[in-house]
């Protein structure tokens, strides 16, 4: 998102109010105004062909009067009733997940939680098995499974961030069979979330994760990836919310392509498998809120011109 766009953006997020709609099989996200981030003509139709009526600078608000844009323009309407068609890459699409309807608001136990299926990674020549090499076997397992659900469950933020868990031990071998319980009822589901990145790191880093046989070739590693509910939320109350090798290697997903959702106040959604993380006990109240996680991510999605695209399509 560049500066100038900010610069207008900062002083109208408090009063800005979008309605996203969001259902288990829908699609596309509907907002009903958007705000003028560049000097913009208002025309008569979605072309060039006919002079234009107006020029509107920022940081006019518009109503829009469809989600989608034809050939490249917003169909608008003015706070005076004029109503016309404006260049999109123009205009910004404030979205808010407050008023988000149709999602769940809790975490179901009777929801379908199928066993992992985790193989073996290669990369250069090497092999990294489904455990990992070390630590936390059971959590690594987890977090290297590489089947993809058939359907996902549309929750809440909160539905997340607020889950319970036991205190207990960085790796589950220490834990007592009552708080392996515990986090069973509901570790595995498939669930997509909705929400705004505020830190992308791709763990290249120091010596490597276990997870990943402590490699740390860019290919060969988890992107941890801090998700809140709402647009200026820190870290310290993020869901992490993990990429990894194993699914990265089918797609095309590179921190480039991520780069203009991360600080922005435009929305992410994302999907995979609900986890608990015990190792990073340490991290709660800086780098996260919670140990439950969404590991792997099996589908990214941006929103764009009003709509959910996949991160695939993203050139």
């Amino acid at each position: 998102m560049k500066a100038v766009e900010y610069k207008w953006l900062l002083s109208i997020r408090a009063a800005a109010v979008i309605f996203l709609v969001v259902g288990p099989v829908v699609q596309a996200a509907w907002a009903d105004s958007a705000i003028v981030v560049r000097n913009v003509n208002l025309r008569n139709d979605s072309s060039t062909h006919h002079p234009p009526k107006a020029l509107l600078k920022p940081p006019t608000r518009l109503e829009l009067l469809q989600s989608t844009a034809q050939s490249g323009y917003f169909h608008v309407r003015l706070a005076d009733g004029t109503d016309g068609w404006v260049w999109s890459p123009n205009v910004h699409i404030v979205v808010t997940t407050e008023t988000i309807a149709g999602l769940a608001d809790a975490i179901d136990t009777n929801w379908t939680k199928p066993s992992p299926v985790s193989g073996n990674f290669d990369s250069d020549g090497e092999r990294c098995g489904p455990t990992g090499d070390g630590g936390d076997a059971t959590t690594n397992r987890r977090k290297n499974r590489t089947d993809i659900p058939t359907s996902y469950h549309d929750v809440t933020f909160q539905s997340v961030s607020s889950l319970q868990y036991p205190v207990a031990g960085k790796t589950r071998d220490t834990w007592e069979p009552e708080q392996l319980a515990e986090i069973a009822r509901v570790e595995g589901v498939a669930v997509r979330v909705i929400g705004y990145v505020v830190a992308l790191k791709p763990q290249t880093g120091g010596s490597g994760e276990s997870t990943n046989c402590h490699w740390t070739h860019a290919s060969e590693v988890d992107w941890h990836i801090a998700l809140v509910e709402k647009e200026g939320q820190g870290e310290a109350e993020a869901v992490v919310v993990e990429t990894t090798p194993r699914i990265r290697q089918n797609h095309v997903w590179t921190p480039a392509k991520l780069h203009d959702w991360v600080d922005s106040d435009q929305p992410v959604r994302v999907s995979g498998w609900l986890m608990l993380d015990p190792e990073h006990r340490n991290h709660l109240g800086t780098y996260r809120e919670t140990l439950w996680e969404i590991h792997p991510i099996t589908e990214i999605e941006v929103m764009q011109d009003g709509q959910w695209v996949a991160l695939d399509d993203i050139e």
